[in-house]
C-alpha cells in the first residue's frame, strides 16, 4: 500500500532548523491496521499529515500504491487525497449547520457521481449505525455519535487508506471502545488503517504498533 524510505521533514526559520521527522522507513501492506504511538511532539501527526498528502516531505521517498508522491505538485496531492484517502480526526470536524447526511456528503462534493451519492451516504451511515440520525444536526448527537458520523464521512468515498488521528481522544471509555470496535471491523473488511493514539489499549487493537521518539521510529511490535 505505502512505502517510506529515509523520509524526513524539516521546518526552517531564519535562525533555526527543526527536524520533525528523521530517516523514517516504513512499509504498510494493503489491509493492515497500524498504530503509531509516542509522546507529544515526537512527529506522529507530522507523519500522518504527509501520509495523507496534507503536507510534503523535505527529503526521502514516499510511495503510495506504487507511485512516488513525496515531491509532486499540490494539485497532484489534492487529487490523490480525494481519490484514495479518508480522514478521521480527534475533534470530529463536523459542520454544525449541516445535517448528518450532509456532513457525510461533504466528502463527495468534488466527485462526479451524483446519481449514486444518496445511496452511498445511506450505506456509509448504515455501516456505522447512524442511519436513523441522518436528518439530525451534530449538536443533537453525543460525542461518540459524532465520531461515528466522522467515520462515515471517511468511508463514503470508499478510500483505500484511512488515517485516524487520536480518534478516541475526546471520547469516554465506552464510546472509545465502540469506535475502536468499528475501526477494527472496517479493517477486517479490507481497508488499510493507520491510527495515531496515546492509548496502549487502543493500539493493541491494531495488528502492528510502531513507536516514535524525536522524529524517528524506535521500536515495532507485531500482534
Amino acid at each position: 500500500m505505502l512505502t517510506l524510505t529515509n523520509l524526513g521533514k524539516s521546518y526552517r526559520t531564519s535562525e533555526i532548523e527543526t527536524r520533525a521527522l528523521d530517516a523514517i522507513s516504513l512499509e504498510v501492506a494493503a489491509g493492515e491496521f497500524l498504530a503509531i504511538m509516542g509522546p507529544s511532539g515526537c512527529g506522529k501527526s507530522t507523519l500522518l499529515n504527509i501520509l495523507g498528502c496534507l503536507d510534503r516531505a523535505s527529503d526521502g521517498s514516499y510511495r503510495l500504491m506504487g507511485e512516488e508522491v513525496a515531491h509532486v505538485s499540490e494539485a497532484k496531492l489534492t487529487q490523490l487525497r480525494r481519490a484514495h484517502i479518508g480522514f478521521v480526526f480527534q475533534s470530529f470536524n463536523l459542520i454544525d449547520d449541516l445535517t448528518v447526511a450532509e456532513n457525510v456528503e461533504v466528502a463527495l462534493l468534488y466527485r462526479q457521481d451524483g446519481g449514486s451519492r444518496k445511496a452511498r451516504i445511506a450505506e456509509a451511515l448504515e455501516r456505522v449505525g447512524m442511519a436513523h440520525r441522518a436528518r439530525h444536526r451534530p449538536r443533537q448527537l453525543s460525542g461518540g455519535q459524532q465520531q461515528r458520523v466522522a467515520i462515515a464521512r471517511a468511508l463514503v468515498s470508499n478510500p483505500k487508506l484511512i488515517l485516524a488521528d487520536e480518534p478516541t481522544g475526546n471520547l469516554d471509555t465506552a464510546n472509545g471502545k465502540a469506535v475502536m470496535d468499528l475501526l477494527n471491523g472496517i479493517s477486517g473488511a479490507g481497508a488499510t488503517i493507520i491510527m495515531v493514539t496515546h492509548s496502549p489499549a487502543h493500539a493493541a487493537v491494531a495488528r502492528r504498533t510502531v513507536r516514535m521518539l524525536d522524529g524517528r521510529i524506535v521500536s515495532e511490535t507485531q500482534v
